[in-house]
């Protein structure tokens, strides 16, 4: 059985080790240490639950829950130095499904985390692998492939990772460098090129000639996927 994944969004090294070395018997925990990078792989490859500090470099820990509660409902925990009641309870209402003071006891943590997880499930949120269909678009996330229509095509890694991400927020536009930073977990700086193919790539399996343009790019904002374009546009 897969262990149940867990995304920590922490600067503090130290504390990153020592949570990995404590979960990692029983949860399969990666981190990651800027706020901005805890959105981008947040939104490209949901987890099963986010600790999420709020003391963060360039973008605040409070900012990170705003945005990933705009599109996702995975369960996040939030570690913070804050005693005021008062900010617990804005976190809460701002999304947060639980909070930990620091310093914080080990053991209350993974009891949290096992509540949250049980809660989650109960709820029966959607998993991350499931089937995704939009129209008569369908990615199919165990053979890493998409269906147009009655035609399906491969999909290498990134391209199953970019397309996962626009339809996963149909309509909204995805700067190109964010979705870079999404899909490679990496800077953007270098990488144009290279995100230039695979979007070339998906478009010629999925933007039919004569047919809907899903995949759409507009000049100086970004890429989006249109789930209702149109023929040609």
């Amino acid at each position: 059985m897969n262990k149940p994944r867990i995304l920590v969004i922490e600067d503090n090294q130290s504390l990153d080790d020592l949570l990995v070395e404590t979960l990692q018997e029983d949860f399969a925990v990666s981190y990651v240490q800027d706020g901005a990078t805890g959105i981008s792989r947040v939104l490209a490859d949901p987890p099963d639950l986010v600790i999420l500090d709020l003391m963060l470099p360039i973008v605040s820990g409070e900012s990170v829950l705003k945005t990933v509660r705009k599109t996702s409902a995975v369960p996040i925990l939030v570690l913070t130095a804050v005693q005021d009641k008062g900010k617990v309870v804005d976190l809460l209402e701002a999304g947060a499904n639980d909070y930990l003071t620091k310093p914080f006891d080990l053991d209350e943590l993974t009891a949290r985390i096992r509540v949250q997880l049980r809660t989650a499930n109960t709820a029966g949120r959607p998993v991350s692998r499931a089937t995704l269909q939009i129209g008569d678009i369908t990615l199919d996330p165990t053979a890493y492939t998409v269906q147009v229509g009655d035609q399906s095509f491969p999909l290498a890694k990134k391209e199953y990772a970019i397309l996962k991400l626009l339809m996963g927020h149909p309509q909204q536009v995805f700067p190109k460098a964010d979705l870079y930073t999404a899909v490679w977990h990496e800077p953007y700086i270098g990488g144009e090129n290279t995100l230039a193919v695979h979007l070339s790539n998906l478009r010629k399996k999925i933007n039919q000639p004569g047919g809907p343009q899903y995949i759409q790019s507009l000049w100086g904002l970004g890429v989006r996927f249109a789930p209702h374009a149109e023929a040609g546009q």
